[in-house]
Formats: C-alpha cells, structure tokens, sequence
C-alpha cells in the first residue's frame, strides 16, 4: 500500500490605503488615521480643532502629555498641527481587536486645561497571511476514495476585518480540490479534498501545489 506526499506554498498580496480625518465627538476631539503613517505625518490641526490661538501654545506650554504608551504624537507649537512622532503599528497597539484607539491628552497652562484626544488606527493590509510551517506533508493511502476530506492548519494573518485571510487557493492539480470551512465565527479552516483515485504505481508523490490566502 502506497503513501503520497503532497506539498503546500503561499503566496499573498498587500493593499494599502491612506485617508487621514478628524470628527469631534462629545466635547472631545478624536482623529482617524491608517497605521504606518510616515513620521511627521500630518493627523489633524488641534489647535484649531480646540479653538486655541495658535500665538498662545509656546506661551502657555501646550504640549501632549507622556502616557503609558510610546509618545506616537507630538504638535508643531509653530500651526498648531498634530502629527506622527512615533511610526504606529496598530498590531502592536491593540492586537486583533477590531477598533483600536490611542488615548493622549493635550494640556495647556495659565490656566491649566486637559484636553482628551482619541487617535482611532485603520488597519492597513500591511501582513502577509502564513502557515505555521513553510510546507505541509500528508501521506494519502492509494486506497482512498474520492471524496475523501484531509484537513490542513490555518493560515495566521495579524490584520483584521477585510484585510484579514480571506480564503485559500489551490492551483495545478488535477486530483485535489480545496474546500473552505469556517469556525469560530470567522476562521477559516483549508481542508483538502481528493477528486480522483491515486495510483502510487503511476505517481508516488504529488508536489506541485501552490496555495493562495
């Protein structure tokens, strides 16, 4: 009884997009930014968004106070803008959540006020999608029939919404099919799927598959 070893790669694509904007939300002012911004970036024009002179900010040390979180942010005291001091990964920030936001708070002296500033991060398609191994080896019993199902370990891919996995591919095979099952909600799961008998006499070992995710 013969065994076949059959083969796995990846290949992926990334999509980015950049659409910088601002919206003031009960009394407190939060920014929408993509992660991976270039630093100095601009992220929005506080001073005026706050309605403060932009004379007044050196005078009366307007600044962004340290928090707990690297200084992503810093202002120009010179107009007042926003911008990127620190380049943001917003995996690194927030993880798979699905919103992440980067709480700061600008202050401002004579007199003292504390402004609360929200940063939302758009995920940007900046991961490629992987295997926890390069290649998958099976070993398929030549005795198999048609129809038989052979699951395979997810691919892993940081990012999250639409720029998540999406599906699998398999190309260049004329004995295996792929399916797509999902658990969990949204993981997707590849499960090999074999459309015609093997013949080890004929064929001991299929390798010429190519993946997409």
């Amino acid at each position: 009884m013969g065994y076949y070893r059959i083969y796995w790669l990846v290949k992926w694509q990334l999509l980015y997009c950049v659409f910088p904007s601002w919206i003031l939300v009960s009394g407190q002012i939060r920014y929408s930014i993509p992660e991976e911004l270039q630093l100095g970036a601009f992220v929005g024009n506080i001073a005026e968004d706050l309605g403060l002179n932009v004379k007044e900010l050196s005078p009366r040390n307007f600044r962004i106070a340290p928090g707990p979180n690297k200084r992503y942010l810093d202002v120009n005291l010179d107009n007042g803008i926003l911008f990127v001091k620190e380049t943001i990964d917003r995996e690194q920030l927030c993880g798979s959540s699905l919103t992440c936001l980067l709480s700061v708070e600008a202050v401002i002296e004579s007199p003292l006020n504390v402004y609360r500033v929200e940063v939302e991060v758009w995920d940007i398609n900046d991961n490629a999608p992987h295997f926890p191994k390069n290649e998958i080896r099976l070993e398929i019993s030549e005795v198999a029939v048609p129809g038989a199902r052979f699951p395979l370990e997810c691919a892993h891919d940081p990012d999250v919404g639409t720029n998540s996995l999406q599906s699998y591919r398999l190309l260049g095979n004329q004995y295996f099919g792929l399916d797509i099952e999902t658990r969990n909600g949204d993981e997707k799961l590849p499960v090999l799927m074999l459309e015609k008998t093997l013949d080890r006499e004929k064929e001991s070992t299929h390798s010429r598959f190519t993946g997409s995710a």
